[in-house]
C-alpha cells in the first residue's frame, strides 16, 4: 500500500479513538453526589460501581432499593429500582438523582437503566490520553514524511561523441625523441646526415649498420641508459662509450666511459676523447665496429 494511501487511514483511526472516547459519557463519582448532593438535584447522572446490598419491597419482588459503592468512597449511594439486580455485581447505572422522602438532604438515585460497566472513568481518561498521544505521533510522522528532501545536483548527460570520419581526419606525427644530453649538461643537437656510419664487423650484431646523425651518439649494452648504438654482447658494458661531432670541424671523436671493459681505437686503449678516421676500426669486447665515412 501507498504511503499516500497509510497516512489518512493512520489519521482516521485516531480521531475515531479519541472522538469514541470522549464521547462516551462519564460517571459521576459518589463522593461527590454524597458530598454536594445539591448540585446534582433532578440530574440525571451514570455512577459505576459494585452492589453492596438489596432490600425488597414489597418483600419478595424485585422491586426495592440496592446500595452501591465505587472506588472514590467507602459510604454507598442508595438507588430505587423495578428490577433488582445481583449482589457484588459490577453496572453502570444511569438515573436521575432526587432527595431520599425519608431523610432530608439524603440523594437517591431512581435508576433509568442499568448496564454491564464498560469503561470506569479511569480506563477512559487512559484511552483519551493514549489517543491524544498517537495523534501526536502521527502528526510527527506526517511531518517528517512530508519534508521535501534535497535534491541531488543533476548529473550532467554525457552524449557519446559523433563517429569520426578517417578520411577527414589528419595524422600528426610524433614529435622526435629528446636528444641525449651531451657532456656537461649541454644539449646534443640532431642532424639529418652526418655523412657516417658504425658498422658491426664482428660479433653478436654483425652486419648491422648505425648511421650517425646526433651530436653525441652513444654506445652501449642495452641497460637503464637509451643507447642509440645498443651491441648485444656480455662483454660490453651497458655504458661503454659516446661518439661527439664537431659541427665546427666536421669531425667525430670517440670517449671510453667503462670502467671494466677498454675502449680501442685502432688497436690501442683510449682514455680522452679520441679522433675517428675513416675506416677506423672500435673494439668493445668481442664487438668490433668500423667507423665509416662516406
Amino acid at each position: 500500500m501507498k504511503r499516500t494511501r497509510v497516512l489518512p487511514i493512520m489519521a482516521a483511526a485516531g480521531l475515531i479513538l479519541v472522538f469514541s472516547a470522549s464521547a462516551a459519557a462519564p460517571e459521576t463519582w459518589i463522593v461527590d453526589i454524597l458530598a454536594n448532593p445539591a448540585r446534582y438535584w433532578n440530574t440525571e447522572v451514570t455512577v459505576v460501581g459494585q452492589v453492596q446490598a438489596v432490600i425488597p419491597n414489597p418483600a419478595g419482588t424485585t422491586r426495592g432499593t440496592y446500595t452501591m459503592l465505587d472506588e472514590s468512597c467507602p459510604n454507598p449511594l442508595t438507588i430505587r429500582t423495578n428490577d433488582l439486580p445481583p449482589v457484588s455485581r459490577n453496572f453502570r447505572v444511569r438515573g436521575v438523582l432526587i432527595q431520599d422522602p425519608a431523610q432530608a438532604n439524603v440523594p437517591l438515585m431512581k435508576e433509568i437503566s442499568r448496564s454491564s460497566p464498560g469503561m470506569t472513568n479511569t480506563t477512559l481518561y487512559l484511552l483519551i490520553a493514549a489517543g491524544a498521544a498517537f495523534l501526536f505521533l502521527l502528526i510527527v510522522f506526517i511531518i517528517l514524511l512530508t519534508k521535501p528532501k534535497p535534491r541531488p545536483a543533476a548529473e550532467e548527460t554525457i552524449r557519446p561523441a559523433a563517429p569520426v570520419d578517417p578520411s577527414k581526419t589528419t595524422r600528426i606525427a610524433p614529435p622526435p625523441a629528446a636528444p641525449a644530453a651531451a657532456p656537461g649538461g649541454a644539449k646534443t643537437r640532431v642532424f639529418l646526415n652526418l655523412g657516417a656510419d658504425i658498422i658491426v664487423e664482428k660479433g653478436p650484431d654483425k652486419g648491422k649498420e648505425f648511421p650517425l646523425h646526433r651530436q653525441v651518439t652513444t654506445i652501449g649494452r642495452p641497460g637503464s641508459r637509451k643507447n642509440e648504438i645498443e651491441i648485444n654482447d656480455d662483454t660490453v658494458s651497458k655504458e661503454q662509450a659516446s661518439i661527439y661531432y664537431d659541427n665546427a670541424k666536421k669531425e667525430f671523436t670517440i670517449a671510453d666511459e667503462s670502467a671494466t671493459n677498454p675502449t680501442r681505437v685502432d688497436g690501442r686503449a683510449i682514455s680522452g676523447p679520441t679522433p675517428l678516421k675513416n675506416g677506423a676500426v672500435i673494439e668493445l669486447g668481442r664487438t668490433v665496429l668500423i667507423f665509416k665515412k662516406s
